[in-house]
């Protein structure tokens, strides 16, 4: 019996997938906004290009007018462009800002009356980039670094409701081989961690939680000699 719901973006792939996964074998049921399908019926896809704020007002109104009830909602889904800004493409910033954060405020926004009714737990899934910032990151470190002032916001316009957010800046994460796997954040870590979280005590909200890999790579550099790359 799957009496709960979880919605999430982005959950063809990488940490998406691991989460949606992990959930589904909690027994919930998975509802996922995908813009590329990974066709497994358990994902419970919807299609949806999150660069398009009319398709997802589109989906979110359909959700809200079949009085769906969500338990967890995970923003997951994310567009990393990495290019220094003499270089980067017009279209590459656009999509980037509308994928990683407008469309977040769209979702939020479209989807209140469901919070509201469900009480909903919610997770915005941030990014050492929103603090750590890196040449090539233009795109990404400041899409990234503007969903804490949203969150934060957010969370104090809805916590009255009973609804509970947290915005969570993981390291690296071993979403695609492109090698040092073992240095990673695994996925399925990823929700084991959101699955503790949405189960604390209510009377306890975590607005914000860092999480980086246990074995890092070892720089070659140690003490005050890293300050030359600051």
């Amino acid at each position: 019996m799957r009496n709960k719901t979880l919605l999430i973006t982005g959950s063809n792939r990488g940490t998406g997938y691991g989460i949606a996964k992990y959930f589904y074998d909690k027994g919930y049921t998975i509802i996922s906004l995908n813009k590329t399908l990974k066709k497994e019926a358990w994902l419970g896809e919807i299609e949806c290009d999150l660069r398009y704020p009319d398709r997802i007002i589109d989906i979110c109104e359909v959700l809200v007018e079949n009085k769906i009830s969500i338990d967890v909602c995970v923003l997951n889904a994310a567009i990393r462009k990495l290019s220094f800004m003499e270089e980067m493409a017009y279209e590459d910033w656009r999509n980037s800002v509308a994928v990683n954060y407008t469309a977040i405020f769209y979702l939020l926004k479209s989807l209140l009356p469901i919070f509201k009714e469900s009480k909903t737990y919610i997770t915005v899934m941030g990014s050492h980039a929103a603090s750590h910032y890196f040449e090539g990151g233009m795109a990404y470190c400041s899409t990234k670094a503007a969903l804490k002032a949203m969150v934060e916001v957010f969370i104090q316009e809805t916590r009255s409701y009973g609804i509970r957010t947290t915005l969570i800046n993981a390291g690296a994460i071993n979403n695609r081989p492109k090698g040092h796997a073992n240095k990673k954040i695994q996925p399925e870590s990823i929700a084991q961690c959101i699955y503790s979280i949405i189960n604390s005590n209510t009377d306890m909200l975590l607005g914000e939680l860092e999480i980086r890999p246990s074995q890092p790579l070892q720089s070659k550099d140690v003490g005050i000699m890293k300050l030359q790359y600051v």
